[in-house]
């Protein structure tokens, strides 16, 4: 009988000998897990910043995205004479197609840091434009008092004998948009 403690005591010994050693290795790979962890969340927080860095870069070297007064820059360099060529790349309107082809010659002017075109097909003066600078380029608008039409420019300065842009025609019912190359002549 004296045997029987014994039996039941020795395995449970060798038992939590076992359970010491897999408690130590479990320490052992817990801090090797948060070690690992705390080194991915470090590498995060460097590839963040590297990827703020690059977009601030981006930013900066975009032309598109510039912030510049344009009147002091362009406002000389505009005035004169551009051949304007427009092409219709979207319309809901009858009697427009998408890719009709329009060319037209444009007189800028400005009057009290406001710009007037003054628009001719051939020898006619088709239409007056009224606007002016804004940070990336010029905002026209031809309102005819006459008519519901609302004809708006927006033109991108390129480089000083360069422009680009969109012309939409506004109507009660439908909407004409061309894109708009010129070159000053």
């Amino acid at each position: 009988m004296k045997l029987f403690p014994l039996l039941f005591f020795f395995p449970l010994l060798f038992a939590s000998c076992g359970v010491s050693q897999r408690e130590k290795v479990m320490k052992e790979k817990e801090t090797a897990l948060n070690t690992k962890q705390q080194d991915l969340l470090l590498w995060e927080q460097q590839l963040t910043q590297r990827e703020l860095a690059l977009e601030e870069r981006e930013r900066r070297l975009d032309s598109t995205k510039r912030e510049i007064d344009s009147v002091v820059i362009h406002g000389p360099s505009v005035e004169g004479k551009w051949q304007v060529q427009m092409q219709c790349v979207e319309t809901s309107c009858e009697g427009s197609a998408i890719g009709d082809v329009k060319s037209e010659q444009w007189v800028f002017t400005t009057e009290n840091n406001a710009i007037v075109v003054k628009a001719y097909a051939g020898k006619n003066l088709s239409r007056i434009y009224n606007g002016s600078y804004t940070r990336s380029g010029l905002q026209l608008v031809d309102q005819n008092s006459h008519s519901a039409t609302l004809m708006e420019v927006t033109l991108r300065i390129l480089d000083e004998g360069k422009m680009d842009g969109i012309r939409e025609i506004k109507l009660p019912d439908c909407k004409t948009t061309y894109s708009i190359t010129a070159g000053k002549l």
